[in-house]
């Protein structure tokens, strides 16, 4: 999920002005490590108060069970 979500931030950071990451809080330089950190802190959070067996059914795309 972090490799998709840098991804997706790299992709981003193509279409920002530097006035729009100005705006943000941001430069060209930090735009995807604080997405990625973003992201990473949102599942910490919700995984923190779930037990392991809630927290990997809702990681595994449940399309793909049995697939392997």
């Amino acid at each position: 999920m972090l490799a998709q979500a840098a991804s997706a931030a790299r992709k981003t950071l193509r279409y920002l002005s530097d006035r729009d990451l100005d705006d943000m809080g941001l430069s060209r330089s930090t735009f995807v490590d604080g997405v990625v950190e973003s992201v990473k802190a949102e599942i910490e959070s919700n995984v923190k108060n779930q037990p392991i067996s809630k927290s990997i059914k809702c990681v595994v795309n449940p399309n793909l069970l049995g697939a392997v």
